[in-house]
């Protein structure tokens, strides 16, 4: 499997679903549309990246690096 995923609803009012991923190899993934915002915190090769998404108006293709960690928050 490219990407495993964990989740579950949040505590907060302000947040609608927290879960980690975790890639096992490299490869690309189809990121579908949606109308909602992800806050994701990645985990890769040491190094931290914050990165912000949607909302999308169309599904589009993503890279997935290898043993990248993502907690994400919807």
């Amino acid at each position: 499997m490219l990407i495993t995923f964990v989740d579950r609803p949040s505590d907060s009012p302000f947040v609608e679903r927290v879960w980690r991923s975790h890639s096992d190899r490299t490869g690309v993934f189809h990121s579908i549309a949606a109308c909602t915002w992800d806050i994701v915190v990645m985990r890769l090769e040491g190094r931290t990246t914050l990165i912000v998404r949607g909302p999308e108006t169309k599904a589009t293709m993503a890279d997935c690096p290898p043993q990248g960690e993502q907690p994400r928050f919807r």
